[in-house]
């Protein structure tokens, strides 16, 4: 069954302002449906942004830099209220970028999973063309990193199944 999410609620998920997802509405960036007067948004237009705004994030080598990922892990993105959290790097060396987009959303399916990470989970990831790499990182509760890191199994081998 589908989850449907209030705008608060996807607020809360993607951890922004609830200006923001109303924003992201207007703006075409996330579907919505209005029902009674009230946005509602579902799990698969969620997964749906968040898969768009994933291969956004991919970009070649001449603007990717040594330093980035330790800026973006320097920010207040990443904030929570969990006594523990954890932060890891996950490369991914693959020939095509079809590859990449499946990894991203299993990762997708796993953050917006209700209950899992109370939605503080994060990732972002970049691709360095020449060295047919992404490198996604990955920050949340061991509850979080624990169950990604099962479903990342699957890309070890030839068959995935997104």
């Amino acid at each position: 069954m589908n989850q449907i999410y209030t705008v608060d609620d996807v607020a809360k998920l993607l951890d922004v302002s609830v200006k923001t997802i109303r924003r992201y509405i207007y703006a075409g960036k996330i579907s919505a449906n209005k029902i009674g007067g009230q946005w509602r948004i579902t799990q698969e237009q969620v997964e749906n942004y968040l898969n768009q705004s994933a291969s956004k994030t991919c970009c070649s080598t001449n603007t990717i830099h040594e330093d980035d990922f330790c800026i973006f892990m320097d920010t207040d993105y990443f904030t929570s209220d969990d006594k523990l959290q954890l932060c890891t790097i996950v490369d991914y060396y693959v020939e095509d970028t079809e590859s990449i987009v499946k990894m991203s959303q299993v990762l997708s399916r796993v953050v917006t999973e209700d209950g899992l990470n109370g939605g503080k989970a994060q990732y972002n990831y970049v691709y360095d063309e020449p060295l047919k790499r992404a490198r996604f990182v990955l920050w949340g509760n061991p509850t979080f990193m624990t169950k990604a890191s099962m479903l990342l199994q699957a890309f070890e081998g030839d068959e995935v199944n997104a």
